[in-house]
């Protein structure tokens, strides 16, 4: 097994896994959903490739906390009032006449940091590390409009080790004005049924006219820094 690093770091972020309409939640960890879209953006896979979307779902996610940011909300409005040209400017509904304003709460993380580390078959490993260096479509941290603010990829090349163990290699990223990093870190592994909490946020289709996605389980635990990664 080889595992890919990403750093999802930027000002704002946001993870939703259930939260539809007018108010859309954040988890406080990046969702499996996410992150896999994001890397079949960087490998141009379509949204209705189901068969690559697979084959990226099965590969093993743990996520790092090293900075969890603050939780906070943005409150948008779309539609109302007049456009240049059009009597009006609404939104449609669904029953397909146009209203009025859409109110939404939307909400992010400020300022957090996480590695993610993807574990799976050699070959594949190493095309997503290339990939993430050179993406074929942009790249974004769960909204379109939160862009990274440091480059995803660590390296060209896939580690070979486990999820777990990447995890306890690579640096903290961490401030000039943080002081000493912590010697144990948050972790949110994947495991079996019963043995955690239930996130409905495994992919099954990306298709714009029917999204699904299926049950998976997570825990969390602490795990401490090896030595290479406190000097880094």
């Amino acid at each position: 097994m080889k595992t890919v690093i990403l750093r999802l770091e930027a000002p704002m972020q946001s993870w939703g896994a259930s939260s539809r309409f007018e108010e859309r939640e954040t988890l406080s960890t990046p969702t499996k959903s996410g992150v896999v879209g994001l890397v079949a953006a960087a490998l141009g896979v379509p949204r209705d490739d189901e068969e690559r979307l697979a084959e990226l779902g099965r590969l093993e996610m743990a996520v790092r906390v090293d900075r969890a940011g603050t939780r906070g909300r943005d409150y948008q409005t779309a539609g109302g009032g007049s456009w240049p040209g059009r009597k009006s400017y609404g939104v449609y509904r669904a029953s397909g006449k146009s209203g009025g304003t859409a109110l939404s709460n939307r909400y992010y993380l400020a300022d957090a940091s996480f590695l993610v580390a993807l574990g799976g078959e050699d070959a594949l490993a190493d095309v997503i590390a290339q990939a993430l260096l050179s993406p074929k479509w942009a790249l974004f941290l769960g909204r379109r409009s939160y862009v990274p603010s440091a480059p995803i990829a660590l390296s060209k090349e896939a580690m070979e080790c486990e999820p777990l163990e990447a995890l306890r290699r690579v640096p903290l990223a961490r401030r000039h004005d943080y002081g000493d990093p912590p010697r144990a870190l948050r972790v949110i592994v994947e495991c079996e049924s019963g043995d955690g909490v239930s996130r409905y946020d495994q992919p099954v289709s990306f298709r714009s006219d029917h999204r699904q996605y299926s049950r998976r389980f997570v825990r969390e635990l602490a795990i401490e820094l090896a030595e290479e990664a406190l000097c880094g």
